[in-house]
């Protein structure tokens, strides 16, 4: 593997990929989800302007797991955009804290939304979750097989780190994890989203970039083969002439492709265990 190098952006990069909307909108910041020891964990939660019941996503940004850095403003304006609630999170990061606990807080903050639904107006039923790099990598964990609500109803993953044992000498897997793959495989093979799809799990739209030397882009192909193999739906997107950060500030074409995937996603829903 090549090292995926963290997402080294800034405000103004980001600002520049904003979707410009008149829509009014309101931003909660700072929203307490869980506190783990002397930490609290919190997300901006953006909610729109429209009335009765609306879809929700957790969107869970990326940084290599080390850091912040990739953050997700302009996907949440976009979503939001479109009559999404929107809960932006943050997680504990490595190497400070390992596997699992970067899922374990993705988890939490899943069953917040699901527990603030009414108080959002929020449809339980259609939860979606959307991450990109090392944040799709959290979000297919946490919601390709689900053992509690909320099941989701679509999940958007781009540049995604889905087989870790094909980068076995990877730094930040191995910071991730805590061990290289040699001496924890059986956790590297955990860790891994493509070794969580069930049979129920969600639809999944993968985006990648053409020039990703990051994340390669047979990764991609990895998440989509083991989707395949138990029938989910899936749909994948190649962001052309772009590599991993590219992608992540210019793959606008992605962007509104994962917008109307997880609309369709939501529409067609079913609540598990209907008939």
């Amino acid at each position: 593997m090549k090292v995926f190098l963290v997402l080294l952006l800034v405000g103004a990069a980001v600002g520049c990929a904003v979707v410009a909307s008149g829509k009014p909108l309101q931003v909660l910041r700072d929203q307490a989800f869980v506190t783990r020891g002397d930490q609290s964990l919190t997300g901006d939660l953006y909610l729109p302007d429209s009335p009765g019941l609306r879809p929700a996503m957790v969107v869970v940004h990326g940084g290599g797991w080390t850091n912040r850095s990739g953050d997700m403003t302009a996907i949440c304006r976009r979503l939001v955009n479109a009559g999404f609630v929107v809960f932006n999170v943050t997680y504990r990061l490595a190497p400070a804290h390992r596997y699992p606990a970067p899922l374990d807080d993705v988890n939490a903050a899943l069953e917040w939304i699901y527990a603030n639904a009414e108080r959002y107006r929020i449809d339980p039923d259609q939860i979606g979750g959307w991450g990109y790099s090392a944040g799709a990598h959290l979000i297919l964990l946490a919601g390709l097989a689900r053992q509690q609500p909320p099941f989701l109803s679509s999940i958007v993953a781009g540049g995604t780190p889905a087989k870790l044992t094909a980068w076995p000498k990877s730094p930040l897997v191995i910071e991730l994890i805590g061990k290289p793959m040699a001496e924890a495989e059986a956790t590297w093979q955990e860790a891994s989203p493509v070794n969580h799809v069930e049979e129920d799990s969600p639809p999944v739209l993968l985006y990648h970039g053409q020039w990703d030397a990051l994340v390669q882009p047979e990764q991609m192909e990895f998440m989509r083969q083991a989707l395949v193999a138990k029938g989910v739906p899936v749909e994948t997107y190649t962001v052309h002439l772009l590599g991993h950060i590219g992608t992540y500030l210019l793959g606008d074409g992605a962007e509104r492709r994962g917008v109307e995937f997880a609309l369709t996603s939501a529409r067609d829903t079913i609540p598990r265990g209907a008939d």
